[in-house]
C-alpha cells in the first residue's frame, strides 16, 4: 500500500489535552540518559491484572477505519485529533489485525474472543450469532454491570444475535428499503442516546424504566459508528472540506462527533472508565483492484487501529508487539478484574508489562462473501512474525517488514517460509465448528442490499476450486457489482443496469448479477423487461434459490400468480426454513385469492422473524383485503413500529382510520406516505378523494 501504516512514535506526548480530565493523572515519560545504570522496568510494570477494578467499560468501534488513516498511525490529513489525543495519552498498538473485513463477523470476534471458524458467523445478514458461546457482555453482565449498546447500521440489528448480554440494545435504525434509502444513522444519533444511557438519563420512551439502575452502578457501553462505511456522504461542512474525498470526510466527522461525545462525559463519567477503540476492518479504496472491502483480506482491510485508555492508570506507550481483534475481550476482562471464558484471544496486558520479547501467536483471517455468494475459491490465511499467508488456489505470500504494501508475492520462490503458516492455518481450520448460513427474511435481504451487501441464504454445494475461481482473476466483476450496489444506493438505477449488464456479458454464469440487475430493472418500472432476464437465466441454467424467488416475484407482479406458485412451492417445501421464499409465497397467495394461505405462511415468518416490518405491512394489507380492520390496524401499528419509513404501512394505517372515519388522521398517515414515497399512487389518490370531499363540504 503506498503510504503504507507507518508508525510516528515521535508524535507522542505533543497533542495537548483539549479536556482535563483526559490529562489528569498521566506520568510525564522521561527519556533515560545513556549514563543511567540499572534495570529499568515498563512505564506500565505495576499494570497488574484487575489494576481497574471497578472501572467502567466504554468500547468504542468505527466501522471501515483504516489504520493509516489515523494520524498517530502516520495519516499527515489531520482527521482524528480525539483518537490522536486518546492514543498519545494511552496505549497505541502499533500493529493490530482483524480477522474477517466484514462488519458482523469481524464485531462477533471482537465479542467473543473467537475466531469466525469457533462463533459461527462467517458473512454479514447470512449468518446469525446463536449466543452459545460467552460474550463480553454477557459475562460483564453477570459481574454486575448494567450493559448497553448503541449500533449505528441495520447490519448489527438485534435479529443478528449480537444483542446477547445487552440490557439495552439500541438498534433503531430507520430508512425505506424499498425507496433504498441507506438503513443507518450518523455518529451524533448514535452517540446521543449512549450518552443518556451512560449518564443514567435516558427516558422511559427509548429505554423501560426496568432497564435503568443507580448512576453508581458500573457500567459496560459499546458504541458502534458506521459513518466511514460507504458510500461516503459525511455532513456539512466536511462535505465542503473533503469534496475529493469523501471517505476521509467521513472520519474526520466520526472523531468530531466522538470529541464532542468526550467532551459530554468528561468528569465522573470519564474518571474511572477504561476506553477501547478500534475498527472492525479497513476499506481498500482501489488497492489490488478492490474498491471497498470484503473480496481480498490484504491489509488495507484487515490491519485496523487499537486503542487502550484509562486515567491515571495507563501510562502513554506504543506496543510493538501485534495485537488482533480476538484479544480485545480478554484484554478488557482481564484488567478490570472478571475471569474470561476460554478464548482464542489473550490478554495484552503482559505485552506492556515486561520488557521480555512477546511471542506472536499469529492471526487467522478470512474472507468469504464471494464464496458464500458468488460460488467462487473461499479465501482464509495467517500472518505471524510479519510473514502472511493468503490460501488460494493461486497462493500468496508476503513479507510484511520488507513489503508493506503486498505487491510481490513470495510463494513460488520461498515456499519453506510457508510451511509453518500452513500448518497453523491447517490446525485452526480443522477446529472449525460445523455453520451454514441462517435464513432471513425479506425485510433484511433489502435493508442489506441498501447497504451494497450481497447475502447468501442457502450451503452451496462442495467443489473444487481451480485458478480460474480465484478472486483476484475475478476482481473486476466485483468491481461490476460493487459499482451497481453503491449506484443504486444512491439511486442511480441506469448506473447499476449498465453495470451489471456489462458483467452478464463477460461471465454468462455469475448468477447474483441476473439478480440485481432484475432488481434494478424493478425500480425502474421494468417489470417484463426483469422477467424475461430471469427467466431465460433460469432456462440456461444459471438460477439459485434466490434467482427463483425473484422470478416468482416478477411473475406474481406482472399477474401471472400461476406460475409464480409454481415456482415457489417447491421451493418452500425443500426448505421451509427460508423466510424470504416464505414471504414471496404469502404475497403471491394473496395475489391469487387465497388469503387463509397467505396468512400462514405470513405467520411462520414472523414467528421465526418478529421485527420483519415489511411482513408486517404485508399481513395488514392482507387484512385489509379481507375488511379485517382490527386485524389489519394491530399488524400495520407493529410495522410502523419497527420501521416508520414504510410508505405502504402508512397507506394501509390510512385505509384503517378512513374506514373508522377518522379523515383528519387518514389524511396524516397518507401525507406521510407521500413524504416517503411521492410517487405512492394509492396515498396520492386517497389523500385527493379526502382533500375534495373536504372541498364539496
Amino acid at each position: 500500500m503506498s503510504g503504507g501504516f507507518g508508525v510516528r512514535g515521535s508524535r507522542f506526548g505533543v497533542l495537548v489535552p483539549r479536556f482535563s480530565v483526559l490529562g489528569s493523572g498521566f506520568a510525564l515519560v522521561a527519556a533515560l540518559c545513556a549514563g543511567c545504570r540499572g534495570h529499568v522496568p515498563p512505564a506500565n510494570a505495576g499494570l497488574a491484572a484487575g489494576s481497574l477494578r471497578g472501572f467502567n467499560v466504554l468500547l468504542v468501534t468505527i466501522d471501515t477505519l483504516r489504520a493509516d488513516h489515523v494520524g498517530v498511525y502516520g495519516s499527515a490529513l489531520g482527521l482524528t485529533p480525539t483518537l490522536d489525543r486518546f492514543a498519545s495519552e494511552g496505549l497505541r498498538f502499533e500493529v493490530a489485525h482483524a480477522h474477517v473485513p466484514m462488519t458482523l463477523p469481524s464485531h462477533t470476534t471482537i465479542m467473543t474472543g473467537l475466531y469466525p471458524v469457533a462463533n459461527g458467523v462467517h458473512d454479514n445478514g447470512s449468518f446469525r450469532f446463536d449466543g452459545a458461546k460467552p460474550t463480553l457482555a454477557g459475562t460483564l453482565k453477570r459481574a454486575g454491570y448494567r450493559t448497553g449498546a448503541f449500533v449505528g447500521a441495520f447490519v448489527l440489528d438485534a435479529r443478528f444475535g449480537l444483542n446477547a448480554g445487552f440490557d439495552v440494545y439500541d438498534d433503531r435504525v430507520q430508512g425505506s428499503s424499498a425507496n433504498l434509502e441507506i438503513v443507518q444513522r450518523p455518529a451524533d444519533a448514535v452517540l446521543a442516546p449512549a450518552a443518556d444511557w451512560i449518564l443514567n438519563r435516558e427516558n422511559d420512551r427509548q429505554f423501560p424504566a426496568r432497564q435503568q439502575s443507580p448512576i453508581n452502578q458500573q457500567w459496560f457501553a459499546w458504541v458502534h459508528l458506521y459513518d466511514p462505511h460507504e458510500p461516503y456522504a459525511p455532513p456539512e461542512p466536511f462535505a465542503s472540506r473533503y469534496g475529493q474525498d469523501p471517505y476521509s470526510g467521513e472520519i474526520a466527522y466520526a472523531d468530531a462527533a466522538l470529541g464532542r461525545f468526550f467532551d459530554r462525559l468528561r468528569g465522573a463519567a470519564l474518571d474511572r472508565t477504561l476506553v477501547v477503540i478500534t475498527s472492525d476492518h479497513g476499506e481498500s479504496l482501489g488497492e489490488h483492484g478492490e474498491r471497498t472491502h470484503g473480496l481480498f483480506a490484504y491489509e488495507a482491510t484487515l490491519r485496523v487501529p487499537l486503542i487502550v485508555w484509562a486515567p491515571a492508570a495507563i501510562t502513554p506507550a506504543v506496543v510493538a508487539a501485534p495485537a488482533r481483534l480476538v484479544d480485545v475481550a480478554p484484554t478488557i476482562l482481564d484488567l478490570v478484574g472478571v475471569s474470561p471464558a476460554p478464548a482464542d484471544g489473550r490478554a495484552l496486558r503482559p505485552l506492556v508489562t515486561t520488557d521480555q520479547p512477546a511471542d506472536d501467536p499469529g492471526s487467522y483471517f478470512e474472507a468469504l462473501n464471494a464464496n458464500l455468494t458468488r460460488n467462487w475459491a473461499p479465501l482464509k490465511g495467517f500472518v505471524r512474525d510479519r510473514l502472511k499467508l493468503v490460501d488460494l488456489p493461486i497462493p500468496e505470500l508476503y513479507d510484511l517488514a520488507a513489503d508493506p504494501a503486498e505487491q510481490r508475492n513470495l510463494y513460488a520462490s520461498q515456499r519453506e517460509r510457508a510451511r509453518d503458516l500452513e500448518s497453523r492455518l491447517d490446525r485452526v481450520s480443522a477446529a472449525a465448528a460445523a455453520s451454514t448460513p441462517a435464513p432471513i427474511d425479506s425485510d433484511a435481504a433489502t435493508r442489506l442490499r441498501s447497504l451494497g451487501y450481497v447475502v447468501s441464504t442457502a450451503p452451496r454445494p462442495a467443489r473444487t476450486f481451480t485458478p480460474a475461481d480465484d478472486p483476484k482473476r475475478l476482481v473486476h466483476l466485483d468491481g461490476m457489482l460493487d459499482a451497481a450496489a453503491a449506484s443504486l444506493a444512491r439511486g442511480d438505477a441506469a448506473a447499476a443496469i449498465a453495470s451489471l449488464q456489462a458483467a452478464i456479458d463477460q461471465r454468462p454464469d455469475l448468477t447474483i448479477a441476473y439478480d440485481r440487475l432484475a432488481f434494478a430493472l424493478r425500480t425502474t418500472g421494468r417489470t417484463r423487461d426483469a422477467l424475461a432476464l430471469l427467466d431465460r437465466a433460469a432456462r440456461e441454467g444459471h438460477a439459485d434459490r434466490a434467482l427463483m424467488r425473484s422470478l416468482a416475484g416478477a411473475l406474481r407482479d406482472t399477474g401471472d400468480t400461476t406460475r409464480a406458485l409454481a415456482v415457489l412451492e417447491p421451493l418452500a417445501r425443500e426448505d421451509g426454513s427460508d423466510l424470504q421464499t416464505l414471504d414471496a409465497l404469502g404475497q403471491a397467495y394473496a395475489r391469487a385469492g387465497r388469503p387463509r394461505d397467505a396468512e400462514t405462511a405470513f405467520k411462520l415468518v414472523l414467528e421465526a422473524s418478529p421485527n420483519a416490518s415489511v411482513t408486517w405491512n404485508n399481513l395488514g394489507s392482507l387484512y385489509l383485503s379481507e375488511n379485517r380492520t382490527p386485524d389489519a390496524l394491530a399488524a400495520l401499528e407493529t410495522a410502523v413500529a419497527i420501521n416508520p419509513d414504510l410508505p405502504g404501512a402508512h397507506n394501509g394505517l390510512g385505509v384503517v382510520y378512513a374506514r373508522r372515519g377518522e379523515l383528519d388522521r387518514a389524511a396524516e398517515e397518507w401525507r406521510k406516505a407521500l413524504a416517503l414515497r411521492p410517487d405512492l399512487a394509492d396515498a396520492r389518490a386517497n389523500l385527493d378523494r379526502v382533500t375534495a370531499r373536504e372541498n364539496r363540504r
